[in-house]
């Protein structure tokens, strides 16, 4: 049981690891230009799911602080599903 348990613990890190990999240059390539909100939006909406990992959070972070003044609405209804989807969780 503490083998199998090890095991699923060990894939959850990999699928973080490769969450990360996936959505990094997503990340770069929207912090480098003005996207539309609705492509901000469909970014986070995949961004949140993966926020409980350090490294993703960190992307959400940077996205969060590039738009605030570009779309602050929608930055604050993300912030708050964060803390709503994970903040419990870390604590």
């Amino acid at each position: 049981m503490d083998e199998r348990i090890y095991q699923i613990a060990e894939q959850i890190v990999e699928i973080h690891q490769k969450a990360y990999e996936v959505y990094l240059p997503l990340v770069e390539d929207v912090c480098s230009r003005t996207v539309s909100e609705a492509e901000l939006s469909h970014l986070f909406d995949y961004l949140l799911d993966f926020a409980c990992d350090e490294k993703t959070l960190r992307l959400y972070k940077k996205v969060c602080r590039k738009y605030l003044y570009v779309y602050p609405k929608c930055i604050k209804f993300y912030i708050e599903a964060y803390r709503e989807m994970w903040e419990d969780e870390n604590k």
